[in-house]
């Protein structure tokens, strides 16, 4: 990810649950880092049920223009390109309702998300139990499966027996880590990452994605999803065709998410050009930031086209919005 993470320090330091089958190894009793090997496979990693509580989903209903916007049919057509945008990277298909909703999901961290929420891996639930302990204590703690040397996969059971490539079927989690530190920033700090199986060719980016978020460790649980007690979310998901998206997502205090879309380091030759081309509400693009202010309610979309990232006038980098809008109070993110 080339974009700033707050979480880097740390980093370095279905459609149900049921009738997936569990293989954990591993001495779960100790107590430090309980991480075990975690061997699911799931009749398919496409998440049709509760698509409300994904990712994306609270961005996805709140950009929708508020019926009295000036230039509402143009507003439109941005909360439509978001969609569109954010759709390809986190593999969203979106019902005919108005304003459309999720219908459903299929991305790697939407699945392990929902593994973990819904309490069904005895593993992951050890971990959490682990930090727990540790919050009650004010000492320091770290579920981690690398650290352990230890494998998080899934496997998508229909996808393999259709004979689609190894990355459609086989997905691989190298790092799935809690971390407790009460001496420095005093939360728990999550950490998720996959990375895509199969060969690419060479001189091109391996798809990933990455999801860091952080808890208030008085709120933190060692059951369900801990949505209510996230402050903040940091991540990036890479696709093929050296295409990236990286957003950051607050939760208290200045509650707003802060996306942008634009090129890898390769799709830009390092940094030195604009990456691959996309239209964005009529205009042909090469990076978009979107911010959304679930306060106002309000969207700001920032664009740019054929400039260097990093200059002033890239999309990141500006400071006046190319398309801005009063959005529908949808009740969520309050």
């Amino acid at each position: 990810m080339r974009h700033s993470c707050l979480f880097a320090a740390v980093s370095l330091t279905l459609l149900t649950l049921s009738g997936c089958r569990v293989d954990s190894g591993g001495d779960s009793s100790s107590t430090l880092n309980p991480a075990s090997n975690v061997d699911l496979t799931f009749s398919s990693f496409t998440l049709k049920e509760q698509t409300s509580n994904t990712l994306f989903a609270d961005l996805v209903r709140a950009v929708e223009p508020d019926a009295g916007t000036p230039d509402l049919a143009e507003a439109e057509d941005v909360a439509t390109s978001i969609r569109t945008q954010v759709g390809l990277f986190a593999g969203l298909d979106y019902t005919s309702d108005e304003p459309p909703r999720i219908g459903s999901v299929r991305n790697p961290l939407d699945l392990i998300r929902r593994v973990i929420g819904e309490n069904e891996v005895a593993n992951f639930q050890e971990g959490r139990q682990y930090m727990v302990r540790r919050i009650e204590r004010g000492e320091a703690g770290e579920y981690n499966n690398r650290t352990n040397r230890v494998q998080v996969r899934f496997t998508d059971q229909t996808a393999a027996l259709e004979g689609k490539p190894v990355q459609e079927y086989n997905w691989q989690y190298p790092i799935v880590k809690w971390v407790y530190t009460p001496d420095s920033s005093n939360r728990v700090t999550r950490v998720l990452t996959w990375a895509a199986s199969g060969t690419f060719p060479e001189e091109s980016t391996r798809p990933s994605a990455t999801l860091a978020t952080q808890f208030t460790p008085a709120s933190f649980s060692s059951t369900g999803y801990n949505d209510g007690a996230r402050t903040q979310t940091e991540g990036s998901i890479v696709i093929e065709g050296e295409r990236e998206l990286s957003f950051t997502r607050t939760y208290e205090g200045l509650d707003s998410d802060t996306l942008i879309i634009d090129g890898t380091t390769i799709g830009t030759k390092d940094n030195s050009e604009g990456g691959p081309e996309f239209e964005f509400a009529g205009e042909l693009v090469d990076c978009v930031k979107i911010r959304m202010d679930y306060d106002a309610p309000k969207v700001m979309v920032f664009t740019s086209y054929n400039e260097a990232p990093g200059s002033s006038n890239y999309c990141s980098e500006k400071t006046e919005a190319d398309y801005q809008y009063a959005t529908m109070h949808t009740g969520l993110r309050p």
